[in-house]
C-alpha cells in the first residue's frame, strides 16, 4: 500500500536525526567540559586545561594573576601547544585550543614562599553554546629561585591573512583583568550563542508560568487546545498528506467506520509519542528539547523534508525492497491487525520528525516538567497536546474517505502542493540559521512553485478551474514580488548598511551590580518611567548584533524614547550569577521590559537576536509603548 513507502522515509529520517543527536548528547557542565589541574614546576606554575571533545578554549580569554590581597608577581605565560585559528563573528580570527593546553606561568615574586593565583578562562562548544568566564583559584608553595623548567613550545600557526577584527586591539574589558566569577555553579554558566537555535522563548516562558500555577484539568484542557491550534501551522500540515495517503490507499470500498478507525490509530500513535517525551523530560530534565534544537539536528530534519518533497514531485518513489515488501504483504494478509500496527508506527514516526518544529509549546512544557520532575504530569500534558493535534486530523481522515475522489489527474497537482508544503516546513525549521536574504528568496521561490501547481499557467475554462487559476496567479505574483523586493531594496534599507541618518549611538546606562540596578529601577519608578533592560557581555555575539543593528536604529530609539535604557554588563562581572538569577535567566542575550509602575511585562522577554523589523513587531505584539 502507498503508506508503506512513507514508513521507510520517516524511519530513515528519524534514524538520521538520532545519529546526530547521539553524537551531540547534552551539553556538559563547565567543570566537565574544561578540567583544570595545576602544579609547580621549578619556578613556574604548570596549568593543564583538558578540553572535552567538541569544545574549545579561547587563548585571548586566559588571564593569570595573584588573588586579590595576595602578595606576588607573575610573568608572561608560555603556551606549550599551538592553538588553531577560528573565525569569530565579533573578534574576527581568534586562536583557540582543542583537546588540551599546557600553560607555564613564571612566578617572579612570592610572599613567604607561597602565592595564591587566579586562572581565568572561557570556552564554548562547537555546536553553539558558550560559557560565562570561569576562575580557577589555588595556593602554591614555590621557590622563585628554583631552576626554570625545560619548556619547548610548539611553533604557532600563521595567522590567516584576512580578519574582520583584531583581537589584539580588543576593548580593555575583554582582557580579563577584573575579578571574574568563581566556577561554583557550572550549570548556571550556560548561555546560548549566536549559532544556537532560536526557540521562541517568550512563548515558552508564558507556558511555563501557566503550568506552575494551573490545576490538572486546566493544564490538560489548555494543552488540548494548543494541540488543535498547532494542527493549522506549517509544523503539522505535513501529517495531512501522510494521513490522506493512508485513507485513500485503502481502496474504493473503504467505509467511514474503517476510515475513522485508521485515523484514530494514527493519532494515538502520535499522541503516545508525545506522552513518552513528557515522561522522559520528567525523568531526565528539560535538556531534551535543547538537544532537539541543535542546528545539526534541525538541518538533518530539514533534509528529510526535502527528500520527502522530491518524492511528492515525482522525481522518485520511496519504497522498500521488493523482497521485503512481499514478506510484509504476506504478514499483513495473515494478521488482521497488521494494517493498524503499520498505521500506528507511521503516527509515532511522524510525531518524532515533526516535533522539533513545534518548539515553543514543547520548550515551555519540557522546561516546567524537567524542573518539577513530575513525569506523570508531563506524560498526561503532552498526551493531551498530541490528541489535540490529532482531532482535526481525524476529521480530515473520516471526511476525506467520502468526499475525496479516488483517482484522477488532480492528484498530481495535490501531490505537488504537498511537496511545496514539505519544502516550506524544511525552510521553517532552519530559516533562522541562514541569512535573511536567502530565506526570503527561497520563500518567494516556494510561492512561485505553489502558484504553478495551483494552475496559474494552465488554460482552464470551467469556473472552478478559473478560480484556482486566479489563486495560483496571485500566489505566483507574491513569490515574484518577494524575490524582487530583496534585490531592489535600497542599500540603506538592507541589514548592516544603515547610514548615519538611520543609526545613532545607543543611550544605555551601564549596570554592573544589583545595588546599581535597584537604584536605577527605583529612580525610574519614582519618575513614572518604563524601563528596558539589556543583558550584555563582550563575548556574546548576539548582544553585539542587537546593539549595532537594532538598538542603534532611530526607529527603535524613537519608539522607546520614553523608556530608560539599562544595560547589565556581565563581562568579567563578579555578580554575574546573582544578576542572572534575579530574573531566572540562562545568560545573555536577554531583554526585559518594565512598565511605569515597575512591574515586568514578562510575556515580552527576548532571548535571541531580533532585527529592527522583528524587534518593532515584537513591541507592537506586546503593546510596549
Amino acid at each position: 500500500m502507498p503508506y508503506r513507502n512513507l514508513i521507510l522515509a520517516v524511519l530513515l529520517s528519524w534514524l538520521s536525526a538520532l545519529t546526530f543527536a547521539s553524537d551531540e548528547g547534552e551539553f556538559l557542565p563547565v567543570n566537565q567540559a574544561f578540567q583544570v589541574t595545576a602544579e609547580t614546576a621549578g619556578n613556574h606554575i604548570h596549568f593543564r586545561f583538558t578540553v572535552a571533545e567538541g569544545y574549545y578554549l579561547y587563548k585571548h580569554r586566559f588571564g593569570f594573576e595573584p588573588t586579590a590581597g595576595t602578595p606576588g608577581v607573575l610573568g608572561e605565560p608560555v603556551y606549550l601547544q599551538a592553538g588553531k585559528w577560528k573565525e569569530d563573528p565579533i573578534f574576527g580570527q581568534v586562536e583557540v585550543f582543542y583537546s588540551k593546553v599546557d600553560i607555564y606561568v613564571p612566578v617572579l615574586e612570592a610572599g613567604d614562599g607561597f602565592i595564591e593565583v587566579d586562572a581565568r578562562y572561557q570556552g564554548c562548544a562547537d555546536k553553539g553554546l558558550c560559557y560565562i568566564p570561569q576562575t580557577y583559584t589555588d595556593m602554591f608553595q614555590i621557590d622563585v629561585n628554583a631552576a626554570k623548567p625545560d619548556i619547548q613550545p610548539e611553533t604557532p600557526l600563521p595567522r590567516p591573512a584576512t580578519t574582520s577584527t583584531d583581537v589584539d586591539n580588543e576593548p580593555p574589558s575583554a582582557g580579563l583583568k577584573e575579578s571574574a566569577t568563581p566556577a561554583k555553579k557550572p550549570d548556571a554558566g550556560l548561555t546560548a550563542s549566536a549559532n544556537s537555535t532560536d526557540l521562541d522563548a517568550n512563548d515558552a516562558l508564558s507556558l511555563e508560568n501557566f503550568l506552575s500555577e494551573a490545576g490538572l484539568f486546566s493544564i490538560l484542557g489548555v494543552f488540548f487546545l494548543i494541540g488543535i491550534g498547532l494542527t493549522f501551522t506549517p509544523c503539522v500540515l505535513p501529517m495531512v498528506p501522510i494521513l490522506s495517503g493512508i485513507i485513500v490507499g485503502q481502496g474504493t470500498d473503504l467505509s467511514r467506520r474503517k476510515a475513522a478507525a485508521l485515523s484514530v490509530t494514527y493519532v494515538l500513535g502520535m499522541a503516545v509519542t508525545y506522552a513518552a517525551l513528557g515522561v522522559v523530560a520528567g525523568l531526565t530534565g528539560a535538556k531534551l528539547q535543547v538537544a532537539m534544537q541543535n542546528p545539526t539536528v534541525l538541518f538533518s530534519f530539514a533534509a528529510v523534508f526535502v527528500v520527502l518533497s522530491f518524492s511528492m514531485f515525482g522525481f522518485y518513489e520511496l519504497q522498500l525492497p521488493s523482497g521485503l515488501q512481499n514478506k510484509l504483504n504476506n504478514i499483513s494478509q495473515q494478521q488482521q491487525g497488521g494494517t493498524y500496527i503499520g498505521v500506528a508506527i507511521i503516527g509515532i514516526l511522524s510525531a518524532l520528525v515533526v516535533s522539533p518544529c513545534v518548539s515553543a509549546p514543547l520548550a515551555g512544557a519540557l522546561l516546567y516538567i524537567g524542573q518539577s520532575g513530575d513525569w506523570a504530569m508531563g506524560g498526561l500534558a503532552l498526551l493531551a497536546l498530541g490528541l489535540g493535534m490529532g482531532a482535526p486530523l481525524i476529521a480530515i481522515g473520516v471526511t476525506g474517505a467520502n468526499i475525496l475522489p479516488k483517482a484522477g489527474g488532480w492528484m498530481d497537482n495535490v501531490k505537488g502542493l504537498f511537496g511545496v508544503m514539505l519544502l516550506a516546513v524544511a525552510l521553517w525549521l532552519v530559516k533562522h540559521l541562514m541569512p535573511d536574504l536567502l530565506a526570503w528568496v527561497i520563500a518567494g521561490g516556494l510561492c512561485i512553485l505553489a502558484g504553478l501547481y495551483l494552475g496559474a499557467l494552465d488554460p482552464f475554462t470551467t469556473p472552478k478551474g478559473k478560480l484556482f487559476r486566479g489563486i495560483g496567479l496571485s500566489v505566483l505574483a507574491c513569490g515574484v514580488a518577494l524575490i524582487l523586493s530583496q534585490f531592489l531594496a535600497s542599500p540603506a534599507a538592507t541589514p548592516g548598511n544603515a547610514s548615519a541618518s538611520t543609526a545613532s549611538s545607543v543611550p544605555f546606562q551601564r549596570i554592573r551590580s544589583e545595588q546599581a540596578l535597584d537604584q536605577a529601577l527605583a529612580q525610574a519608578r519614582a519618575n513614572g518611567q518604563p524601563v528596558m533592560i539589556d543583558y550584555f557581555a563582550d563575548w556574546c555575539t548576539a548582544c553585539f548584533e542587537m546593539e549595532h543593528e537594532t538598538f542603534s536604529q532611530n526607529d527603535v530609539q524613537g519608539r522607546l524614547g520614553n523608556h530608560r535604557w539599562l544595560q547589565i554588563d556581565l563581562t568579567n562581572n563578579p555578580e554575574d550569577n546573582a544578576l542572572l538569577q534575579r530574573y531566572n535567566l540562562p545568560g545573555p542575550p536577554a531583554i526585559l521590559f518594565f512598565d511605569a509602575r515597575g512591574d515586568e511585562v514578562s510575556s515580552a522577554r527576548i532571548y535571541a537576536y531580533k532585527s529592527k523589523s522583528q524587534f518593532l513587531a515584537h513591541l507592537d505584539q506586546h503593546q510596549i509603548q
